[in-house]
């Protein structure tokens, strides 16, 4: 080193034309008097003299200085510390690579960054995250960086950079399918950073885990895509479910429909007809048998429907008892197929007991029109009664209005005529009563002369 100049001893194998090209092609601005002179080389460190930066460090943590603050490894370097350059296959070389994978990897995951912008250097300074779990939400907030110390300590491999640009070609796939992914490497991140007791150890942790992080994460998206199986079993379980519970509310709510068709025959046969006649009882009884008889035909064929339908549920869930490896979904559908058999049990119940109603119902009309049919029967043969009193009183008013005499009688009692009595007054005396027993139609004259 010579006043900021990097000296170099020219080989002779090497003309100044080959120097020229070389260094013309690195982004430097090669001087015809001043970059080769008296056999040697004299190359500026200063940036001015290069189109970018400046390739040539002094050593590998002023290398790793420019690295951190840009997240990128310059695509040409020569460290003088170690005389290595970007064109040899070395260990700190692969270190700075994957400082620089798996820093974007985790700004790319994360929820907030410091720097905002995107690019490689998104989020060199700072990363936060926000992590659901089980528990609740985990906050992380952490400066993604290390010493060079650290850095070069770090067991590196070709395959661990491999693992990062695969972890992070998974989540900028372009896919409808990239959120989720993304969640799911949040979720192993999470699981790997959960020991850390500082946020300082946070990204020399992941650094150290490379393989565990790749692992972890299929493990989360093995789980992941077998728990959205699971769910979409549940839901076709749970589909099922309600279309058979619905078929099963349908088929009572047809039965019960057909089972109040017998109480509103009796009701109406009640309120509106008039059973005064033997046909029409007969009529009636005929009706309500045969509705009852339909009626009870329609219910068994609701029974053998219900026992239909509960042998295929039976086979329905039974293949989900294959899935040996899915316990909850076993346990889904053993619990659905119990609790459509309780709901069958009951409407078999319910069916049941509309058929043994309706028969009932069925006894209680025919019941109904026979003492109908007695009351009108006893109403006919009551009426005769009185109108032959009506008759005994008519004539011996008349025989009364003839002789000109005034006849009083009073009705104490319709069902006991021994308590009435007659009275027979005209215009100077009064004629004691006389018991209506002697006022039978062969002694009505002799009742009427009493005056004279």
């Amino acid at each position: 080193m010579n006043d900021g100049e990097l000296v170099l001893s020219l080989s002779t194998k090497v003309s100044s034309h080959q120097i020229e090209e070389t260094l013309t092609s690195v982004g430097y601005s090669f001087d015809d008097v001043r970059t080769i002179r008296q056999g040697k080389v004299n190359l500026s460190l200063n940036a001015s003299d290069w189109s970018s930066s400046c390739p040539i460090y002094l050593s590998w943590e002023d290398l790793f200085t420019i690295v951190e603050n840009t997240s990128k490894l310059p695509s040409y370097f020569y460290v003088l510390e170690t005389m290595e350059s970007s064109l040899d296959d070395i260990q700190n070389k692969r270190a700075l690579e994957l400082f620089c994978a798996l820093r974007q990897l985790l700004a790319s995951l994360a929820d907030q960054c410091e720097p905002p912008q995107d690019g490689c250097g998104k989020g060199s300074r700072k990363l936060f995250y926000i992590i659901e779990t089980e528990d609740g939400v985990v906050k992380y907030d952490f400066k993604p960086t290390l010493l060079w110390s650290e850095l070069k300590e770090t067991f590196t491999e070709d395959g661990q950079l491999s693992l990062i640009e695969k972890l992070r070609k998974l989540i900028t796939l372009g896919d409808s399918q990239d959120s989720e992914r993304r969640s799911v490497m949040r979720s192993a991140f999470h699981e790997i950073i959960s020991t850390c007791h500082s946020s300082s150890e946070i990204f020399k942790k992941v650094i150290n885990s490379i393989d565990n992080f790749h692992k972890r994460y299929e493990e989360h998206h093995d789980i992941f895509v077998r728990r959205f199986s699971i769910n979409k079993v549940l839901h076709e379980i749970n589909e099922k479910d309600l279309n058979y519970t619905s078929k099963i509310n349908e088929i009572l709510s047809s039965a019960q429909n057909k089972a109040l068709t017998i109480p509103g025959a009796l009701i109406v046969i009640g309120a509106v007809m008039k059973i005064d006649q033997m046909i029409d009882g007969v009529a009636v009884a005929i009706g309500m048998l045969m509705t009852t008889l339909i009626v009870h035909r329609s219910l068994n064929v609701h029974e053998s429907t219900f026992d239909h339908i509960e042998k295929q549920i039976t086979s329905e869930f039974k293949r989900y008892d294959v899935l040996n490896e899915k316990v909850e979904i076993r346990k889904r559908a053993k619990q659905t197929i119990s609790e459509l058999s309780i709901l069958i049990d009951k409407a078999k119940k319910n069916s049941g007991f509309m058929r043994n109603s309706i028969w009932l119902i069925c006894c209680l009309a025919i019941v109904f029109v026979i003492v109908v049919l007695n009351d009108n029967r006893s109403g006919i043969a009551f009426s005769k009664v009185p109108h032959q009193e009506s008759s005994i009183i008519s004539q011996q008013k008349n025989s009364d209005v003839i002789s000109g005499n005034a006849i009083s009688i009073d009705v104490v009692s319709e069902s006991k005529p021994n308590k009435m009595s007659v009275e027979v007054s005209s215009d100077s005396s009064a004629i004691p009563k006389l018991p209506v027993e002697e006022l039978s139609a062969p002694n009505v004259k002799k009742a009427s002369s009493i005056e004279e």
